[in-house]
């Protein structure tokens, strides 16, 4: 950015030297010298000023913002980093939030140096140089082209509070609509006509924001404007009066007025700075609370358990925006066991795949993998399951390279095989899905994350939702599938359709924050001792066998 600096000045005294040399060449033509060709030299000035401008103008904006954008790249990783390093930020912060970090955010840090500090370079060595060249002049002269530029200046640092103030909260209300509204677009009609109120408030916050920061806009606007006046006539005035007294030439007059009229563009480049920088310092606060987050891996992780895996959810409490979406749940997934898990949306189910899944760690109690708490384990922990999400992202890419996420080593036949049997025979290998899988339709986007699951070599599956928006054919087709594929598998599968409910031997409920079982297709397991209240117990690791 050092470079960029440097020809972000280098512009700035090019355009002031150019209306000074333009003024100077306009009036000794205008005085017919006997010899034209004398103000060959100035035209060639100018000519080189107004190439040289343009020039360094480009080479700064290029290297500007290309140092930017490495640096937004940076920063974007750094993120990403300790958002997948730190369980407590995923689980304390709406998913909106982090959107809105990763973006406007990152946004707002990645372009603080394009908007703040190569304008002060810029209008900074503008004022000293061409402040230096009228003291050679005179130094009245220099006083009055220069203070009113200070003065703006000083202007904007006046208003630096308020501007800053109206900037953040513009900012911070920006990312809170954007979040409630990602939340309402998730939650569906219902949701929007409760969050209606919220949003509407919301916008009126934003417009007062925007109202503010353009009051201030036009005052620093006022302001320069007083100033441009201020400094042109002081100039001329000064100026007349050297060169009746024969102390300056007309010429030098003409460029004294034009360069000083051309210092005060780099001026206007400051008017945004104290937003900008505010925006940016509310961005590195933000990043700063992530940081503080404890990070999610331990510093001495214990290697995963070996054989047949048990799940258990020992009193699992999790907070989420005020609500307690998981009170005290307790559940036992025994190896090879299937149990679903139905209840209202917006209860927690979703969530509960992702604590066992450790993309989230619980506010109280402990998720234990064959009574290792998951906090203490290797992330190869993420290996032993495999999840399909119902709303899973699907890359840009072809069909096989997705469903090869999976399982790399999958053969043709065998990705061949399962597509066909979920209903996608009609989709070739090579075909190109698109990006986030915009070529296939939202069911056809469903299975292929499902065989993608399904695909990947591990004892445990979690599925949220894998027969939603299908036929009751289609749904029937894939049910057969999945009793086919997850035998002698670990099965935990969220639903609301009744029909996926056959492949449970145990149906729970999630309602009020705690697991209630609906029906039992096998005999129940007997229960833990209930002594055992410490996370360092080893239940066993094969299930028990039915009274």
């Amino acid at each position: 950015m050092r470079g960029a600096a440097l020809l972000a000045a280098l512009a700035a005294l090019c355009g002031v030297f150019l209306a000074a040399t333009s003024g100077v060449l306009i009036s000794r033509a205008a005085l017919r010298p006997e010899v034209f060709l004398s103000l060959g030299v100035l035209a060639t000035a100018v000519r080189a000023l107004g190439l040289g401008r343009a020039g360094l103008r480009y080479a700064e904006r290029l290297r500007g913002h290309a140092a930017a954008l490495r640096l937004g790249e940076r920063l974007r990783l750094g993120l990403f980093d300790r958002f997948a390093a730190s369980g407590r930020t995923l689980t304390t912060e709406r998913s909106g939030d982090l959107l809105a970090r990763a973006g406007e955010g990152v946004d707002a840090r990645q372009f603080r140096p394009l908007r703040v500090t190569l304008p002060l370079v810029a209008f900074a060595a503008a004022v000293l140089v061409w402040s230096g060249w009228l003291l050679t002049l005179d130094a009245g002269l220099a006083g009055l082209a220069a203070m009113p530029l200070l003065l703006a200046a000083l202007g904007v640092l006046a208003l630096r509070g308020p501007a800053a103030r109206a900037a953040r909260q513009d900012m911070a209300l920006t990312q809170e609509h954007g979040t409630l509204l990602l939340d309402t677009l998730a939650a569906g009609g219902e949701g929007a006509a409760l969050r209606r109120p919220q949003l509407a408030a919301l916008a009126a916050a934003q417009e007062r924001a925007a109202l503010t920061l353009a009051r201030l806009g036009l005052a620093v606007a006022l302001g320069q404007g007083v100033a441009f006046a201020l400094a042109l006539v002081g100039t001329l005035w000064r100026g007349a009066a050297l060169v009746g007294a024969g102390e300056l030439s007309g010429p030098l007059l003409a460029a004294a007025v034009l360069g000083t009229a051309a210092a005060f563009d780099a001026l206007s480049g400051l008017a945004a700075v104290p937003g900008a920088q505010a925006r940016a310092d509310l961005a590195t606060e933000q990043d700063a609370q992530t940081l503080a987050a404890p990070p999610a891996a331990p510093t001495s992780p214990r290697p995963l358990p070996a054989g047949p895996l048990t799940v258990e959810l020992r009193g699992v409490t999790l907070r989420r925006g005020g609500r307690a979406v998981l009170d005290g749940a307790a559940l036992t997934l025994y190896p090879g066991e299937r149990v679903a898990l139905t209840g209202e949306s917006g209860g927690g189910k979703t969530t509960l795949l992702r604590l066992i899944a450790r993309d989230l760690d619980p506010d109280g109690g402990a998720v234990l993998a064959s009574g290792t708490d998951l906090r203490d384990l290797d992330p190869a922990w993420r290996g032993a399951l495999s999840l399909h999400e119902q709303h899973a992202p699907v890359l840009d890419g072809t069909l096989r390279e997705n469903l090869r996420l999976g399982d790399p080593a999958a053969t043709e036949a065998r990705l061949r095989a399962l597509l066909d049997d979920l209903g996608l025979a009609h989709l070739p290998l090579d075909g190109w899905v698109g990006e986030s899988g915009t070529r296939l339709s939202g069911g056809e986007r469903a299975r292929v994350s499902l065989a993608r699951a399904l695909l990947r070599p591990s004892p445990l599956l979690l599925l949220d939702e894998p027969t939603a928006h299908l036929d009751p054919d289609t749904e029937a087709q894939v049910l057969a599938v999945l009793e086919r594929e997850a035998a002698g598998r670990t099965l935990l599968l969220v639903t609301h359709r009744p029909a996926p409910l056959a492949l449970a031997e145990r149906v729970l409920e999630l309602r009020g924050g705690q697991l209630w079982p609906l029906h039992r297709l096998t005999p129940a397991p007997p229960p833990p001792p209930p002594a055992q209240l410490g996370f360092q117990t080893e239940p066993s690791a094969s299930r028990p066998e039915s009274p």
